[in-house]
């Protein structure tokens, strides 16, 4: 799993922001929410053009630099890549993964987005290959690894490997591999599917739940979290709505948030038993109040992937389901969790909303 992921130079980060996973507390409820020492489901608010969809391009950058996929949403366009306030001249990406009992470091840097010009892999502080095309040379350790591919600026060393050979998917190489194909990044949206991961194609909900026998579980879900009580039946990969002796096709007149839970469920069934990251990017837009809150209790109790949820309904952050530790607020390039923000010895039975609202966690008011 993800134990802390760094970026700097990319889009609107120019300096390194950094998630620490590791920065446990010892609250004694929201122990649904960590696994281990680590935070495994998390809530970040921001305001608008705070950088929480650039965050989730590059918490998901592995994707395609080591998973080898290749929808682009946005997140590769050549001008926004790079960090233009500080003259930017290469992307890093850094991630530290935990794997029964041994930390895994993969590095990478990237001048463009399909030009990757330095990269490092390390297991327990043990460098298993590193290699900077601006510098001479490249080391690796053939104890660790077994034929390391030369780097050629294009793609990821990782990525050559795992398109040319089997990798044991218990070394370092592999542990970084099934975290790449693994991951996702989701932004609710209407009309059309906006993620990056585990298919290239653009994914079609409705046939989901038909094909894969879901359509029950499905009506369940609209039911039991997003209250909704509707009469579902297939015909062919598409879902119809029962009304009577007629019956309403199932995308064309259900509203924009029903389509977009419809979206929400096919994807989380998809990821429940991944061991890797998804990020849900404006999850609960055009979500009822309570429906979001059902919503993330569901995924929360029903996931073993970690989960990082984006949203702007400070409602969700509540001692309830979730806490101050696996609540974080991304604000002046930086991204800090409410328990960092606060002197105070939080307990269940205080308000976080409130507190949020009053400005308890304002990180300018913290730092002055």
């Amino acid at each position: 799993m993800l134990i802390r992921f760094w970026v700097q130079g990319y889009r609107c980060f120019g300096k390194r922001v950094e998630i620490d996973l590791t920065d446990k507390k010892n609250y004694r409820f929201g122990k649904e929410c960590v696994r281990g020492d680590f935070l495994d489901k998390m809530v970040v608010l921001g305001n608008n053009n705070a950088g929480k969809t650039a965050f989730g391009y590059a918490m998901t950058d592995i994707v395609s630099t080591v998973g080898g996929f290749s929808k682009d949403i946005g997140q590769h366009n050549v001008e926004c890549f790079l960090n233009k306030d500080v003259g930017a001249e290469r992307a890093t990406f850094h991630y530290d993964l935990s794997r029964k009992g041994s930390v895994v470091s993969y590095e990478y840097s990237k001048s463009a987005p399909d030009s990757v010009v330095a990269e490092k892999l390390i297991v327990d502080r043990r460098t298993v290959f590193e290699y900077d095309l601006e510098r001479p040379g490249m080391f690796f350790d053939p104890d660790l690894i077994e034929g390391c591919p030369a780097p050629d600026g294009r793609k990821s060393v990782i990525l050559s490997m795992y398109e040319s050979h089997a990798v044991d998917p218990g070394s370092p190489a592999g542990v970084v591999i099934e975290f790449a194909t693994h991951s996702l990044y989701y932004m609710a949206m209407w009309k059309h599917d906006v993620h990056i991961g585990m298919i290239d194609e653009e994914d079609d909900a409705e046939r989901f739940v038909v094909q894969n026998g879901h359509l029950d579980l499905f009506q369940s879900f609209l039911k039991e979290v997003c209250s909704i009580d509707i009469d579902l039946f297939a015909d062919g990969d598409r879902i119809m709505i029962r009304k009577g002796s007629s019956a309403l096709p199932f995308r064309e007149s259900v509203s924009r948030g029903t389509m977009i839970a419809c979206r929400l469920y096919a994807w989380t069934v998809r990821c429940r038993d991944r061991n890797a990251l998804i990020y849900f990017d404006d999850f609960d837009d055009m979500f009822h109040y309570r429906m979001a809150e059902n919503a993330i209790r569901t995924i929360i109790s029903q996931n073993s992937a970690q989960c990082i949820f984006v949203t702007h309904n400070t409602g969700l952050v509540s001692n309830d389901f979730l806490r101050p530790d696996c609540c974080f607020i991304m604000a002046d390039g930086e991204l800090r969790s409410l328990s960092s923000l606060t002197d105070k010895d939080i307990r269940r039975g205080h308000n976080l909303e409130k507190m949020l609202r009053e400005g308890e966690f304002d990180p300018k008011a913290e730092s002055e």
